[in-house]
């Protein structure tokens, strides 16, 4: 897990500016980063660079220059990236040597321990006999999902069998044509379990097998 937030996305070039200037004071001279990557002295020419250009265009200013700020404005932006990375390298882990670089410490994600029931559960006859497809909203925090088929119209007495699905749909086979089946979802995350969903209901379609002549009957004898 990435312990230091460099995330420059949406700052314009006197924001990354301010930015850089934050990070170069504070490891300036700091004996717990005695050979950042990029060099001090190389993140300072940078800084120098990209701010020039922001007062070359604070009142307007040409395209070169303009071209040039931006150029300027990614240069130092990957410098930054590159000094977090170093400091994250010494720092493992401890958030103080974060600070002290002048970065900001990137919040640990909470564990997903309640999750809500799968919604809008759809289920309609499939292309191919005895099959039948299934769709439901996917479920925040979920990282499969389990599916309940219980034979007949909206019945739920017992689940005739049980399908794990990674996406948020799934198509369910071997199926007996001309029946109808029951479905219901249910999310399984990392650390919790969403209650079963509403149900819904399709009808497999193919043809059910002929029962066909008894062997050994006299066909004769059905004309009769």
């Amino acid at each position: 897990m990435k312990l230091i937030k460099t995330d420059l996305r949406g700052l314009n070039a006197l924001q990354v500016l301010l930015r850089a200037r934050t990070v170069y004071n504070a490891m300036k001279d700091n004996p717990l980063f005695p050979a950042p990557t990029p060099s001090l002295a190389e993140f300072q020419a940078g800084i120098e660079r990209l701010n020039q250009s922001v007062i070359d265009t604070h009142m307007g200013g040409n395209k070169m220059e303009f071209l040039l700020k931006q150029q300027h404005k990614d240069e130092v932006s990957n410098q930054i990236k590159s000094l977090a990375a170093y400091v994250s390298i010494v720092a493992q882990g401890d958030p103080a040597i974060v600070m002290a670089a002048g970065f900001d410490q990137r919040k640990a994600a909470a564990p997903i321990s309640k999750m809500a029931a799968p919604k809008n559960l759809r289920s309609k006859t499939g292309a191919l006999p005895g099959t039948i497809k299934l769709r439901w909203m996917p479920v925040h925090g979920a990282r499969t999902y389990r599916v309940f088929v219980y034979k007949g119209y909206a019945n739920t007495d017992k689940a005739m069998r049980e399908l794990v699905c990674s996406p948020s749909n799934c198509i369910v086979d071997k199926l007996e044509p001309l029946e109808y089946y029951t479905f219901q979802v249910q999310a399984i995350g990392a650390r919790a379990v969403s209650p079963i969903s509403n149900i819904s209901s399709a009808l497999s379609i193919g043809t059910k097998p002929s029962l066909g002549l008894a062997a050994g009957t006299d066909r004769l004898s059905l004309r009769a």
